[in-house]
């Protein structure tokens, strides 16, 4: 009996932090687009966390992909640097850099139209031929075909205007799957205001997490991702939409039930 009753006290205690969690992020991200990306690694669950969380909040999915273990697995970087140099001319904004960069860049630019860092062109023409049963049509969707045929990337939801954030959803990774996981993101955030990692896992401090936040301390606050340590389901809305909220304004931190972690973001 005191067994039954100490569950019946956990599960009155999770469906009142829920029902807390949903309220406290009601319309915080009304009317914003936010982009998801999932690592190889991330269960079904996990993601169906993460777009309830923003759909709460008010925000729409602008587009879902999902990296394969090949985007991240350390073994596979020539691999990937093959890829990179085959679009390399098709990615506006990369000229100088190293093709792991080359790669976020293109993944990015395939996704959201006319999409290009900040203080870069506008794209020219398309570099790149690549064949197809059909011509690309333009610069976007020759990226898209060279890194799905590739399985480095598969989409379920392009986007078809501008993205305001975005989210990548990660679980257990290869070594050094959080410091690739974090480069991409700071990446990102030359497109858009706002961009995370929501690592799922079965301890408070997952190797991807632990990766993704020492790279992060070598970046500047601006260009710095924030992390989320997703351990706690019922705290999940709160942990992700405060943190895209302080991203959008300018901040980055990382939060957890870690010992050394603020839990989440001030609102």
């Amino acid at each position: 009996q005191d067994t039954q009753d100490a569950l019946a006290q956990v599960a009155q205690r999770d469906a009142w932090l829920q029902e807390v969690a949903t309220a406290s992020v009601t319309g915080r991200l009304e009317g914003q687009s936010v982009g998801v990306f999932v690592a190889h690694g991330a269960s079904a669950d996990d993601v169906d966390q993460v777009v309830s969380a923003l759909e709460n909040a008010g925000a729409s999915v602008g587009f879902e992909a999902s990296m394969s273990a090949e985007w991240w697995a350390p073994e596979l970087a020539a691999f990937r640097g093959e890829i990179a140099d085959q679009v390399i001319d098709s990615v506006v904004g990369v000229e100088g850099l190293p093709s792991t960069e080359v790669l976020q860049h293109a993944i990015i630019q395939a996704l959201v139209p006319d999409a290009v860092p900040a203080g870069a062109d506008a794209p020219g023409d398309v570099g790149v031929e690549f064949p197809s049963d059909g011509a690309a049509a333009d610069r976007a969707d020759v990226l898209l075909e060279v890194l799905t045929r590739s399985e480095l990337l598969s989409v379920s939801k392009r986007a078809t205007g501008p993205v305001d954030a975005l989210v990548m959803v990660t679980g257990d990774g290869p070594e050094g799957g959080g410091t690739m996981a974090d480069v991409a993101a700071s990446v990102w955030k030359q497109y858009v205001p706002a961009t995370m990692l929501v690592v799922f896992g079965e301890t408070e401090s997952p190797p991807v997490a632990t990766e993704a936040i020492e790279h992060g301390a070598t970046l500047a606050t601006a260009n710095r991702p924030s992390i989320v340590i997703a351990t706690e389901s019922a705290l999940v809305p709160p942990q992700l939409v405060f943190a895209l909220v302080e991203q959008g304004a300018g901040g980055s931190g990382s939060y957890g039930t870690a010992e050394n972690l603020p839990l989440i973001a001030s609102p």
